[in-house]
């Protein structure tokens, strides 16, 4: 099992953003997370504007009994700066194209 840590966590145009990060075998992987809050249909999340887009249910903060959606996404390098751009242009395509 993979374990992730919250590198960074901040709101971008009213939406929840996280950089996460975990070392396998020597070598640092990243993700990009942006949270839900009313839903995203499959044929949007298949159009999301970042390379292979994945849905996960996590426990909403301080509140393990409540669930949000998230949309998240592997980064291949360690650039992060543009890690947060895409993050950033994550977060408006979400709030654009919610249920």
């Amino acid at each position: 099992m993979i374990l992730w840590q919250t590198a960074k966590r901040w709101t971008y145009k009213g939406r929840n953003c996280e950089i996460q990060r975990t070392s396998v075998a020597d070598a640092i992987q990243y993700r990009g997370l942006v949270e839900v809050e009313t839903g995203l249909s499959d044929r949007a999340l298949d159009a999301a504007p970042v390379a292979d887009p994945q849905r996960k249910n996590r426990p909403k903060r301080h509140e393990d009994e409540e669930y949000r959606e998230w949309v998240y996404f592997g980064w291949p390098d360690e650039e992060l700066p543009d890690l947060r751009e895409a993050v950033n242009g994550l977060a408006e395509y979400v709030r654009d194209r919610e249920l």
